[in-house]
């Protein structure tokens, strides 16, 4: 992020980073998993979410490897739907344990490449989300990036990340509308918010609270500097709060507000100077 000449595409890899929240304690599959997000971080978010869901270290976060039919295990289901598409509320328990059961089979091997486990994958008829069919995962991800829903929330996301932490509903279903129908293209989106009038409006400036990841990665950047030793920064994530591939919880970091209490807040006015 220091160095890159892309800055977008490093800026988009960390909001991706946090979206697709996960913790493995395998270097490689981090590595890998980075990759991807890299990769696709201004491509096609279809794309995106299909090779992430198939990333061992994701199918190792969400305990995919333990799904099979005999003992489906909902937790990749569940969060694909809560956080990585439609966002809480807009689906039932149902749609979870139906869908947990299309899921079954996904794993990795010792290489760490994706494997599909026929004899552990339920061949049965399941309903997902209004529709029925024997599913299997790839049918479960196109029919959440069928649902309009989708678009909506990963739109508002970006929106708080890169225009204002209160999103303009009204806006966001505009973006929303025009990323669902050019496909899920990642640059259009983006296109659509950074040319508009109102991405320059008063109220949009100046008014994000910087991530401690942000805020290092720019100071270091202004700052023609270089570091004695690199392993300090990791001092620096920990005592403000994120730590790179090391996300509280499978939702990321809520960001905000919450990176400032009484106690990083000092530490953030202390490390410019």
């Amino acid at each position: 992020m220091i160095n890159s000449e892309a800055q977008l595409r490093e800026k988009l890899s960390l909001f991706w980073h946090g979206h697709f929240a996960c913790r493995v304690i395998n270097s490689y599959f981090q590595q890998e998993l980075l990759h991807i997000i890299r990769s696709n971080a201004l491509g096609n978010f279809k794309d995106l979410l299909r090779e992430v869901s198939k990333s061992p270290a994701m199918i190792q976060f969400l305990n995919n490897q333990q799904n099979r039919k005999q003992h489906p295990n909902e937790n990749f289901a569940r969060e694909v739907m809560e956080l990585f598409t439609l966002g809480r509320g807009n689906y039932t328990e149902n749609d979870i344990k139906e869908a947990a059961r299309a899921f079954t089979g996904w794993g990795f091997n010792a290489g760490g490449e994706f494997v599909f486990r026929k004899f552990a994958h339920d061949d049965g008829s399941k309903t997902v989300l209004g529709k029925t069919g024997n599913f299997n995962g790839d049918d479960i991800i196109d029919i959440l990036l069928e649902q309009k829903q989708t678009a909506v929330c990963i739109t508002k996301k970006i929106y708080k990340f890169f225009v204002n932490e209160n999103a303009d509903n009204e806006k966001v279903e505009w973006l929303a509308n025009r990323f669902y129908q050019n496909g899920y293209d990642i640059k259009k989106l983006l296109e659509d918010i950074f040319t508009n009038d109102w991405f320059y409006a008063e109220k949009n400036m100046g008014n994000k609270i910087k991530s401690p990841i942000e805020l290092l990665a720019g100071i270091r950047r202004f700052l023609p500097m270089q570091m004695e030793n690199d392993q300090a920064q990791l001092l620096f994530q920990r005592t403000l709060g994120q730590i790179l591939f090391y996300p509280p919880n499978v939702a990321g970091w809520p960001g905000g507000k919450t990176w400032i209490d009484s106690s990083t807040l000092m530490v953030r006015l202390r490390i410019p100077q």
